[in-house]
């Protein structure tokens, strides 16, 4: 087809491009977890901060899916990653002079960017590579992301005894306007000539295509309810830091731990791509995902808690990988940015529902049992999905 032509040019040009901003950003979250709690002396600051990220995410997936498939994916990855640039430097700004309100608007601003930007990518990955590197594209695709939660961090944490969050913030404004340069040499590519016909006009049509099929529709609820879980961790996690491993800079090696476990998980699609994804790839591994993360509440081992946060990254690629490429596989491509768009709402949704639940609770039971709650709802809603989607007729 005409979108591969090339080779693999393209494809790398997207995985350094995507590698870049990954990198950037959780070098970004670890500096503005540390900064929040440090500056505002709480755990409200950094579950604050965690509600400011996944907040407006919930509001950007689906104009970010309908504009991919209107006007190319390449051409909304580029333009929301130069905005990123200039918000995530307006960040140092604020930080430098302690105005914290203004650090919390600029997280909501660039967050929004970066959940209209996340469909495209999924819907970018079918027009830079052959349907037989499907797996192989995506794959390094996510251990890209997962490889800069294992290293971003490590790196924040061991920069943050020698310098300040603030650096680390212009280091990620530094990573868009790499990302966004990158990813305009991709506009010829990542646009389709392909009109968009009057029966797949719409957002509606993202959620018919995942709503008519049972793994896709496990899919969107995993992503929901494990999102929801992982959230609420992340939100108090810095307090978990201090408090069962005796300081927040430690943070940094718990990230690194869930960057690892990730990157592992991505290794059996980027082998192989699977034929064809079904329910039973899916279900396994998304309770993998949930149940080391209720375990994770009663470890006081840095070890344990390591392997604990390794194992759970480690299902959540397995599930979260291997639906992409089923959904790559299904989906039309002049349709797949909506669809893309459904699945990345349902995560969102999650840490939004995560996120409330950690700002709610964690004063008034703490975060152990904060984090139980939402682990026993998530692990629920699992149960019940496989059990329905599992008698759905394929």
């Amino acid at each position: 087809a005409e979108v591969h032509r090339g080779g693999t040019s393209p494809a790398a040009r997207l995985l350094v491009a995507a590698g870049t901003s990954f990198y950037g950003d959780w070098l970004t979250t670890v500096a503005l977890v540390v900064l929040l709690f440090r500056l505002t002396q709480s755990p409200i600051g950094p579950a604050l901060y965690i509600v400011a990220r996944a907040a407006p995410r919930v509001l950007g997936p689906l104009p970010g899916g309908a504009l991919a498939d209107r006007f190319g994916a390449a051409r909304v990855l580029s333009a929301c990653a130069a905005l990123q640039a200039i918000v995530t430097a307006s960040i140092v700004v604020a930080a430098d002079h302690k105005v914290v309100w203004a650090i919390y608007v600029a997280v909501l601003v660039s967050q929004f960017l970066g959940s209209v930007a996340q469909p495209c990518y999924t819907a970018l990955v079918p027009r830079v590579t052959t349907p037989e590197r499907l797996g192989r594209v995506q794959g390094t695709y996510v251990a890209l992301q997962s490889s800069s939660i294992l290293v971003g961090p490590a790196v924040g944490a061991v920069l943050l005894t020698v310098t300040t969050p603030q650096f680390l913030v212009a280091i990620d404004a530094l990573s868009f306007v790499a990302a966004a340069v990158l990813l305009t040499t991709l506009l010829g590519v990542g646009r389709t000539d392909e009109p968009i016909g009057a029966g797949t006009r719409g957002i509606r049509v993202g959620l018919r295509a995942i709503g008519r099929d049972p793994m896709l529709r496990f899919l969107a609820a995993a992503c929901v309810a494990n999102a929801a879980t992982v959230t609420a961790l992340q939100a108090v996690l810095v307090v978990a830091a201090a408090q069962h491993f005796g300081h927040d800079t430690v943070v940094g090696w718990l990230y690194a731990a869930v960057g690892a476990g990730g990157l592992i998980g991505t290794l059996p699609v980027i082998r192989r791509t699977p034929a064809r994804v079904g329910l039973s790839w899916i279900v396994g591994p998304s309770f993998l995902e949930l149940a080391p993360l209720a375990l994770f509440v009663f470890v006081t081992s840095l070890p344990a808690a390591v392997l604990l946060l390794f194992l759970s990254s480690f299902g959540a690629t397995l599930y979260q990988t291997r639906g992409a490429v089923g959904m790559q596989q299904r989906v039309a491509s002049d349709v797949l940015g909506r669809a893309s768009a459904v699945i990345g709402l349902a995560v969102y949704v999650g840490m939004l529902l995560g996120a409330v639940a950690a700002l709610a609770l964690v004063s008034a039971i703490g975060w152990e049992a904060t984090v139980l709650i939402v682990c026993a709802s998530s692990a629920t809603v699992l149960f019940i999905a496989a059990v329905s989607e599992s008698r759905s007729p394929r």
